[in-house]
C-alpha cells in the first residue's frame, strides 16, 4: 500500500469528479436526450442495472455478488501487478503511474456504482454500440497504456513471473502469521 499511498489523492480526485457527474445527471438531467455529435455520439443517461458489460451478455456477471467479487479481484491484480512492477524495475514511470491512477480510479468508481447506484448510470452513448460514462474512460486509458507498457517489456516481465511473485508474497505472509511483508 506505501507504493500506492503518493498516488490516492490523485485515484481520489478522479472518483469523485466521476461521481459528482453522476449526481448531477441523476438529479438534474437524466432524462435528457441529446446528440452532441450527429449520429456519432449523443447523451443519453441510462441505468446498467447488469453490473457489467459482460453482465449484458453473460447472465451470472449480472448479479450483484459476483460483479463485487471480480470487482475487487480487479483492484487486488492492480496493486498487486503495480507493486510487482516496482520490485522488478525499481523506478516507475508516467505510463505505469497513470495505469495505477485511472485503473485504480476506474475500479473505485465500478465498485461505487455497484453498491451505492445499483448499477452505473451511463451517459455516453454511441448510437447502436454502447453507453458508457467516464470511469469507463478511465477504465479504457489504464488498459491501453498497460497495453503499451506490456509490449514494451514483455521479455522483462512476464504472467509467469508474476505469479510467482504473487504465490511468494503469500508464501511470506503465512509463514509471518498475515503480519506486513516487507
Amino acid at each position: 500500500m506505501k507504493n500506492i499511498k503518493p498516488l490516492l489523492p490523485f485515484i481520489i480526485v478522479l472518483c469523485i469528479v466521476e461521481q459528482f457527474i453522476k449526481v448531477m445527471i441523476y438529479y438534474i438531467c437524466y432524462d435528457a436526450d441529446v446528440d452532441i455529435i450527429g449520429n456519432l455520439l449523443r447523451f443519453r443517461p441510462i441505468q446498467n442495472t447488469n453490473y457489467s458489460f459482460g453482465g449484458n451478455y453473460i447472465d451470472v456477471f449480472s448479479h450483484l455478488g459476483v460483479a463485487v467479487v471480480i470487482n475487487i479481484l480487479v483492484i487486488l491484480l492492480l496493486v498487486s501487478g503495480y507493486n510487482f512492477y516496482i520490485s522488478r524495475k525499481h523506478t516507475i514511470g508516467k505510463g505505469v503511474r497513470f495505469i495505477i491512477v485511472f485503473g485504480l480510479a476506474g475500479a473505485v468508481c465500478s465498485l461505487i456504482d455497484k453498491v451505492i447506484w445499483g448499477g452505473s448510470i451511463d451517459y455516453i452513448q454511441l448510437p447502436g454500440l454502447f453507453t458508457f460514462d467516464l470511469k469507463d474512460c478511465y477504465l479504457t486509458v489504464a488498459e491501453v497504456l498497460f497495453l503499451i507498457i506490456a509490449l514494451k517489456h514483455s521479455r522483462e516481465i512476464s504472467v509467469g513471473a508474476y505469479g510467482r511473485w504473487c504465490v511468494d508474497r503469500i508464501k511470506q505472509m503465512l509463514k509471518r502469521g498475515g503480519r506486513k511483508v516487507s
